[in-house]
């Protein structure tokens, strides 16, 4: 469980050990109140000569509550407070019956069971069973004590005082036992709604990841269909570009610089036609065989292939591989593809800021993963857009697709990573690609060929 959800949990119980002693304390001194002015009203006639001592025990029934409820307030030792206000009002009760005649009494011990009953809703079948035996022997022990002459009694018992006793005290052990049952049954049904509630709370939030699965895989296949509309068409441009690159270079010797520009071009238009054929086999489900892949050489090769936008615009591009970091198993394009897409978003944030303009691709390890995270200065990302960066055609840039960042976290799904967005502590955003680890892949050794 969670911290929030400890926490969460320890409140929902403060909750009801408050509403307990609530209810506890609303009984007590409601049963107070109804003995006293039943005392007033209609008194026992064994109680002529004591009805001062049943007023002043009713008071300090209905006065105790107070120290009672600043004692639960400390939190201190709250379960055997609980069995300490339980034994005292059983104690109350008998001193009550003793000021009435004790064994003359007899008739009066159905008031016992108001405190196993309060005990058994409010607290437990165990605490119902403890105040039951409790209440028994008090009386059974003050009776005995009268009967040797130990105690003195105010008034003689009524003839057959004994057997109406046992009588009684038997009718409190029995409504004693059918409190704790009760209790006990109602306590197993809360606990059982109570995971009924759990599980339907965990199904409820399964719906939702399945709906929200199904909405964007929905978002998906027709972003697939989409990209199999138009990669041909771009593919055909491409491949137009290639072919006058070639023509200019049967034109005659070119000088050294403009031979290197060419040869970029090149470059870059069969990286497109590569990352055009992707997405076209991707649209189709195509299946490709994947192969170790080292992500420090597309880094490299990414930093290289941005340098010079990256000048212009007076950005810092740097690299921070661990001299340790692993292979991973894929296809090369896709790694490719997914850090670009990742470099041109942080070129993007960057491009407003008013301070250094920095992009790092860094990469480290963590277990059996490969980490790999984007870092730059721009001005982060917004709390309410960190839920939503991921979706298919979500975007806050006035030109953007919205495509980009879905596609990146489609790649890397595949690849059976995961991609993450957050705002770094020194400002800027952070994209983290986790991808696992190749079985044998300790070191930096794959050659990607992603040139033609």
């Amino acid at each position: 469980m969670s911290r929030r959800g400890r926490e969460g949990s320890a409140e929902a119980e403060h909750g009801r050990r408050r509403r307990q002693l609530r209810q506890e304390l609303l009984a007590r001194a409601a049963v107070a109140l109804i003995i006293f002015a039943f005392n007033e009203i209609w008194p026992a006639p064994s109680a002529e000569g004591v009805r001062w001592l049943v007023r002043l025990l009713t008071l300090v029934v209905f006065a105790v509550n107070a120290p009672y409820y600043l004692a639960a307030r400390t939190r201190v030792r709250l379960r055997e407070q609980t069995y300490a206000r339980m034994f005292g009002d059983v104690m109350f009760v008998t001193l009550g019956l003793y000021a009435v005649g004790g064994l003359a009494a007899a008739p009066y011990i159905g008031v016992y069971t108001i405190v196993p009953v309060y005990a058994a809703i409010v607290f437990s079948a165990r605490a119902c069973v403890l105040a039951t035996s409790t209440a028994t022997a008090a009386f059974g022990g003050m009776a005995v004590a009268q009967h040797l002459g130990w105690l003195p009694m105010s008034r003689a018992p009524i003839e057959g005082a004994g057997t109406i006793a046992a009588f009684n005290l038997l009718i409190v052990n029995v409504v004693g036992v059918l409190a704790a049952f009760l209790a006990e049954a109602y306590r197993e049904s809360r606990r059982r709604l109570a995971a009924l509630n759990r599980e339907l709370e965990q199904a409820h939030d399964e719906s939702l990841r399945l709906t929200a699965e199904l909405t964007r895989s929905g978002r998906l296949v027709a972003l697939g269909e989409v990209v199999a509309g138009v990669v041909h068409e771009i593919r055909n441009v491409l491949q137009s570009a290639l072919g006058h690159v070639w023509i200019m270079r049967r034109q005659g010797e070119w000088p050294a610089s403009l031979t290197r520009h060419a040869d970029q071009i090149e470059w870059s238009c069969n990286s497109a036609l590569r990352i055009v054929q992707n997405a076209l086999e991707t649209a189709r489900h195509t299946t490709r065989q994947p192969v170790p892949v080292s992500i420090t050489e597309i880094a490299r090769r990414i930093v290289d292939l941005k340098a010079y936008d990256a000048r212009r615009a007076g950005i810092q591009l740097a690299l921070d591989f661990a001299p340790d970091f692993p292979e991973v198993t894929g296809v090369a394009l896709d790694v490719q593809q997914l850090l670009l897409n990742l470099v041109a978003n942080a070129q993007d944030a960057v491009a407003s800021a008013a301070g250094p303009r920095a992009i790092t691709i860094a990469g480290f390890r963590d277990g059996d993963r490969a980490i790999v995270e984007v870092r730059d200065t721009g001005p982060g990302i917004p709390a309410a857009q960190l839920e939503r960066i991921f979706e298919p055609f979500f975007t806050t840039k006035r030109d953007g697709t919205g495509l980009g960042l879905a596609i990146s976290a489609g790649i890397a799904r595949d690849l059976g990573g995961e991609l993450t967005a957050a705002n770094g502590a020194a400002g800027g955003a952070i994209f983290r690609v986790s991808l696992p680890v190749r079985p044998d892949g300790d070191g930096v050794t794959a050659d990607l060929s992603l040139t033609s």
